[in-house]
């Protein structure tokens, strides 16, 4: 190499050929450590709906020059426009080329586009970014469709760019997609030493697409100290008659969730499975019906007022025959005979949505989520549990309250006291799926009264410590699987695996045996936990053994990615072959700074590092003279100048090349690690699996403890035989602010907060046993309790099939439910354009044919799980006017108590006092109570004005004088003079309106009630 070259190659060059550099798009930058970025490792799909209006139009206008240049794509529509492209063509420089082909290629993305030490954004794609992340934007042609150029474009002989720094990529990836962009990365994958080395001919650093992003599937660093739980991506596929097929895919923990199930006009089956799965992509396969659209467009609406935006992707049907679609499988799952058998099995529109989501989590490199047959579940194949619809999970409150949408004030909120992230996400899944069969809730129940009495045993007290500071290693398991991983994560992943095996490796069996313990469930557990430590698992100590622990821990050193691994690791001999080349190198440098010792005569000289350039020598400027014309100038100062000899310059660059290339090996090395772990994933995810479960139940513990709750005596028959029992929700909170409690979740239940102390209420309700009914019908005053209660006992009810203990006192009895169906409050559907009736007959709907007894009407077949039932009905036909409101509520009272089996239990909740009459009329099965209360008069007037009501939420036997709405006006502070004319009206209304609303009703039950409900709901589809 010429000296002349040499020397434009070390010299630092001029501040104005700097600034000339910065604003071209010359590529001559050397990227970065390869290494170094390792934290781009994340997963990737796609989301591209926008999350904000104001980007909806920049969007449209993006999309619709991108499928203008995709219908052209380098093709000219005539040969005057193709001579004009192709003299364009000819002005763009390599590099410009380059990025040319790129967003030809991939037009449907935004590009961080690697160009040395940071990303750049070109064109378009620059002038979004910089508007998001507001990162400055230096002007230039915006178009990549050279036949239609944007307005100025003439202007400017480059690209518009933007540009982040390297370390800041994921940042600014988060923030684009939560905005509803599709993000890819291009990075360099050669640097100027191994270019100059290996004497690439290419004028411009090879590049690839190497990462695509979306809110469907991003993980970072920052989701590990997140609950992370939803963000899956399901398919639907609807055949007639609305039969649909569904597939869910969760990239997070490689949990794949399939369904096939035929749904009515309300959709409510659809629902239900969607606000389990919580996808934040949905992608629907060929036509799709209203019913299903508004019904994810419901759920749209909903989760975007809660979390962050759903995409809605539509698909065209597969033009493939079911030999051709399972060929399609066989390629793309790498001969996995396991998953391609059960494939298979399926029909064709189940099929079509597998093929779907393989083809569409190819370009990201995610297919490897349906590697393992034993993630895969069935939604419907629900084993010894109940799943809970989507009404249950909202009216109770279950996740979140309905008022702020947040998780305070909710049954998981109050239950939550999980150590680990995949603890918490175990307890979320037993909360959606309430156990129905009494063995398995018995064996949780005698768990939980174990651990309370064991909390201070050694072993017990060890594995709570090792939990305590656990990461997500689910979470990190799925990173490792999909290669997505960094160095340090690995590192203490294995670490805590090992520290978790180490509490079981050793442990004496008499300590986990069922005498011991007292626990099936939890000796169950511990044995094979014990079992994983001393047999599959075992091999974990030997591949921790292979990490250097000092430079796992310390990322930002250099030694983190050259020195991790040590001479113990299986594939070490290719490290220490580069590491040979580079210890020979430097030895030849000390060589060399001996010889030029000897040159300048001066034995104390050594090499020195300036401005991240080493191997530098330094010469007082009185000896340039000296310096042998060959030396190369590096750079200068006012009394020195600094060089290299031609041996050093050689020397230099042979030494960047080895160490580039040891820490691709290095790369590369630590991906083969990591693969090893994998092989080992089946067993770590049971490891990890049992670990939940003993967290979750340690979270039952603590809830118990804190609140005082007791163990249930769990019964086969259909009972609620509550002893003093509590609102566990309410009750939380009252004890957070003993004085008052500002409740922030509905308002039914804020009833219970204007008390300093919690109010008791036992009760008893069961299949026809003597005197006991098993309808209750609760009247009483507006703001009374009612539906406070009506909750309450619902909330009991899941809390104890869960395996919680429960808020009541000793002696409590419950039975075994398998459908839990409520119909609570009032309630619009303003995006489905239904009204407050609509919605309230559209769920009696629902619950009728869920709880129905089979056979007993042709025009509803029963569609609930077998077994015991309990329906939770509130102000039925408020929606309506009072007549017809009052007809429905008696006619559905009326089914119950005649068409419904003696196994279903019901709390219905009225203020129709008229319904009152089927104490007398129901030979017993219907029971009257009301929610208590005391009333006072000022001044002796029984007027609406001078009348104080007293609530003291005391559940009492027997019908209630009045619902006292007017009392509600008063405390309201509606003006004197309304509250009194209201009160005149009432009596005489009441007077006039008894006996002809009781002919009516007489009029309307003699009918086929049931086929009106199902007339008057039908309509709304």
């Amino acid at each position: 190499m010429s000296q002349q070259t040499l020397s434009r190659f070390f010299t630092v060059r001029k501040k104005s050929e700097t600034i000339k550099e910065k604003t071209s798009l010359q590529d001559e930058q050397e990227p970065p450590n390869l290494a170094s970025i390792e934290k781009l490792q994340s997963f990737a799909c796609n989301s591209p709906k926008p999350a904000r209006k104001d980007d909806a139009k920049e969007t449209e206008s993006l999309n619709k020059k991108r499928d203008n240049i995709s219908s052209k794509k380098r093709q000219s529509a005539g040969s005057k426009n193709e001579s004009t492209a192709n003299k364009k063509v000819k002005l763009l420089t390599d590099f410009e080329q380059q990025i040319m082909d790129f967003k030809l290629d991939h037009l449907d993305k935004l590009l961080f586009i690697q160009s040395g030490y940071r990303y750049k954004f070109f064109g378009e794609d620059a002038k979004i970014a910089s508007k998001i992340l507001n990162i400055k934007l230096t002007e230039g042609k915006f178009s990549f469709d050279l036949n239609n150029p944007s307005k100025n474009d003439h202007l400017y002989s480059t690209f518009a760019q933007a540009s982040v720094p390297i370390e800041r990529l994921l940042v600014h990836v988060r923030r684009l997609i939560v905005r509803g962009y599709k993000v890819g990365v291009v990075n360099q994958i050669e640097t100027a030493a191994i270019r100059a080395e290996t004497k690439s001919k290419s004028k411009v650093f090879d590049r690839f697409l190497s990462h695509v992003y979306s809110a469907g599937t991003f993980i970072s660093d920052e989701d590990l100290e997140k609950n992370v739980t939803g963000k899956s991506i399901v398919c639907i596929n609807e055949s007639t008659d609305g039969h649909l097929s569904l597939v869910s895919v969760n990239v997070y923990f490689t949990d794949v969730v399939y369904d096939e199930f035929t749904d009515d006009f309300t959709r409510y089956k659809l629902e239900s499975r969607l606000h389990h799965l919580e996808p934040i992509e949905i992608i629907t396969i060929g036509e799709t019906s209203k019913e299903t659209l508004t019904c994810i467009n419901n759920f749209r609406n909903y989760n975007d007022s809660n979390t962050s935006n759903v995409a809605h992707l539509k698909a065209d049907i597969p033009n493939r025959t079911f030999s051709e679609l399972l060929a399609y499988a066989k390629a793309e799952l790498e001969d996995n005979d396991e998953v391609f058998s059960f494939f298979m099995t399926l029909g064709k529109p189940l099929l079509e949505c597998f093929t779907k989501l393989l083809e569409y989590l190819k370009e990201f490199k995610l297919t490897s989520v349906f590697e393992f047959l034993n993630n895969y579940k069935k939604f419907s194949d629900v084993n010894k549990c109940t799943i809970l619809d989507a009404s249950v999970l909202k009216n109770l409150e279950i996740f979140n309250n309905n008022t702020t949408g947040s998780e305070r004030g909710s049954l998981f909120a109050m239950l939550d006291n999980t150590f680990t992230k995949f603890g918490q996400r175990m307890l979320k899944y037993w909360l959606q799926r309430p156990l129905v069969d009494k063995i398995s809730i018995i064996e949780r129940h005698d768990a939980v009264e174990s651990l309370m009495g064991r909390m201070s045993g050694l072993q017990i007290e060890r594995l709570k410590n090792v939990l305590k500071a656990c990461p997500d290693l689910e979470l990190i398991l799925s990173r490792i699987h999909y290669e997505r991983s960094n160095r340090k994560e690995v590192y203490l992943f294995l670490k805590k695996i090992n520290e978790i095996l180490a509490v079981f490796k050793n442990m004496n069996d008499a300590l986990i045996s069922l005498d011991a313990l007292g626990s099936t469930l939890l000796s169950s557990n511990f044995e094979t936990l014990k079992s994983l430590s001393q047999k599959e698992l075992l091999d974990m100590e030997e591949l921790l053994s292979m990490i250097n622990s000092p430079s796992a821990i310390d990322s930002k050193s250099p030694e983190h990615i050259t020195n991790y691994f040590n001479s113990s690791f299986f594939n070490y001999r290719q490290i220490e072959k580069q590491n040979s080349e580079i210890e020979h190198i430097n030895e030849l440098l000390e060589e060399e700074l001996d010889n030029i010792k000897t040159l300048t005569k001066n034995k104390d000289l050594q090499f020195m590092k300036v401005n991240n350039e080493p191997f530098l020598i330094q010469i007082r400027k009185s000896n340039v003279k000296h310096v042998p014309s060959d030396w190369i100038r590096i750079s200068a100062t006012l009394n020195c100048v600094r060089y290299r000899s031609p041996e050093t310059v050689n020397l230099y660059k042979k030494l960047k090349y080895h160490e580039d290339v040891l820490k691709l090996t290095c790369d590369k090395l630590f991906l083969e690690f990591t693969s090893r772990i994998n092989t080992y994933h089946p067993h770590i995810t049971k490891l990890i699996h049992k670990l939940g479960e003993f967290d979750a139940l340690m979270s039952l513990v603590s809830a118990a403890l804190n609140y005082d709750y007791t163990k249930p005596k769990v019964v086969d028959v259909p009972t609620i035989q509550l002893n003093n029992a509590r609102n566990p929700i309410t009750e939380q909170l009252l004890k957070e602010r003993p004085a008052y409690a500002s409740y922030e979740s509905s308002s039914s239940q804020s009833d219970y907060t204007r008390a300093s102390s919690y109010i008791e209420n036992s009760f008893n309700l069961q299949k026809n046993f003597h005197d006991v009914s098993r309808i209750a019908l609760i009247t009483g005053p507006n703001m009374g309790g009612k539906s406070s209660f009506m909750r309450q006992v619902g909330l009991i009810v899941v809390m104890s099939q869960v395996g919680s203990f429960i808020p009541c006192d000793e002696n409590t009895i419950l039975g075994i439910f398998a459908n839990i169906c409520i119909r609570l409050g009032s309630n619009d559907d303003i995006f489905a354009g239904k009204s407050t009736f609509q919605v309230e007959l559209m769920e009696c709907h629902q619950i009728l044919q869920t709880c129905v007894e089979s056979g007993a009407d042709p025009t509803f077949p029963r569609t609930g799980k077998p077994g015991n039932s309990l329906i939770l009905m509130d102000e039925l036909g408020r929606g309506t006017s009072t007549v017809d409101g009052c007809s429905i509520a008696w006619s559905v009272l009326d089914y119950f108590v005649n068409h419904m089996l003696n196994n279903v239990l019901v709390l219905f909740v009225t203020h129709f006092k008229e319904l009152e009459a089927f104490e007398s009329i129901s030979s017993g099965i219907v029971k009257n109570y009301h929610m208590g209360y005391r009333i006072s008069h000022t001044d002796g007037k029984d007027d609406a004005v001078n009348t104080d009501v007293l609530f003291t939420y005391k559940l009492t036997a027997g019908p209630s004088s009045g619902s006292y709405g007017l009392y509600c006006a008063k405390i309201a502070g509606l003006p004197h003079e309304i509250i009194n004319v209201a009160d005149k009206l009432s009596r005489e209304m009441e007077t006039k309106a008894l006996e002809r609303d009781l002919n009516k009703i007489t009029k309307l039950i003699n009918g086929n009630y049931l086929q009106d409900l199902y007339d008057i709901a039908a309509p709304i589809n």
